[in-house]
């Protein structure tokens, strides 16, 4: 039997539409190249709802053999917090053998995180909740004032963090209300699952194999339950 239908060509990679995929430098897409870009997502899924867009940092290691004799395969190599660098580690042939040079090989600065935009990164939610020289809070867990006080900081953080106007995206329905929505609460696994199969569509709507580890497997795990039609290989790795 035929388990692998091949990628698209690297022509379509580079004809993508840019309003919903745009590429950093379409140059770099060649065989064994590497290139990233930004996918212009909805921020929520559900249809007909006119969510507002985020962007999300997306790099593909391309097969040495074009097109791609084993299509195309997303991965993830933990986390949360792993980045779309991990393309260069997942794409190897120390995770993939001889079989690397095969699949495109895509991954992601999750929402949030890397390059994506909005970001995580923002003083409200680094706010130290620790100790500097030990890199720990100092908590007696044996002691129910310590822990009062542990649990004080940490949703005084929260609330900053949750509070800061950079999160609320707002988007006009076509009545001509606004509505607003909270970055936080979409930008969780499911939503990196949802962005997974968005590039998933645009690259050629093929079949494609999935590959975790760590929190990853979380991530194409969930990806697998939610567009179980959509994997051809599903890799999980604790």
């Amino acid at each position: 039997p035929t388990y692998f239908e091949p990628a698209m060509p690297l022509d379509f990679f580079k004809n993508i539409d840019p309003s919903k995929f745009e590429w950093m430098n379409k140059d770099e897409i060649t065989p064994g190249g590497t290139t990233c870009g930004f996918l212009h997502a909805r921020l929520g899924a559900i249809p007909r709802v006119n969510y507002p867009k985020v962007k999300v940092y997306v790099c593909v290691k391309f097969a040495e053999v074009q097109p791609a004799p084993r299509g195309n395969m997303a991965v993830h190599c933990g986390g949360p917090g792993s980045l779309s660098d991990c393309v260069y580690a997942m794409g190897s042939e120390m995770f993939l053998g001889p079989s690397a040079g095969t699949y495109n090989v895509i991954s992601f600065d999750q929402r949030g995180m890397g390059r994506s935009e909005p970001t995580f990164v923002v003083d409200e939610c680094m706010k130290e909740t620790h100790d500097p020289e030990l890199l720990t809070l100092q908590v007696n867990y044996l002691d129910e004032q310590s822990v009062r006080t542990a649990s004080r900081i940490y949703k005084q953080r929260n609330l900053e963090c949750w509070a800061r106007k950079d999160f609320l995206l707002n988007s006009t329905a076509r009545d001509g209300t606004t509505k607003s929505y909270h970055f936080l609460q979409y930008s969780g696994t499911r939503q990196l699952a949802e962005d997974i199969e968005r590039v998933r569509r645009l690259v050629g709507d093929q079949k494609l194999s999935v590959y975790g580890i760590s929190y990853g497997t979380t991530v194409m795990g969930t990806y697998a339950t939610v567009f179980p039609n959509h994997v051809n290989l599903l890799v999980l790795d604790g």
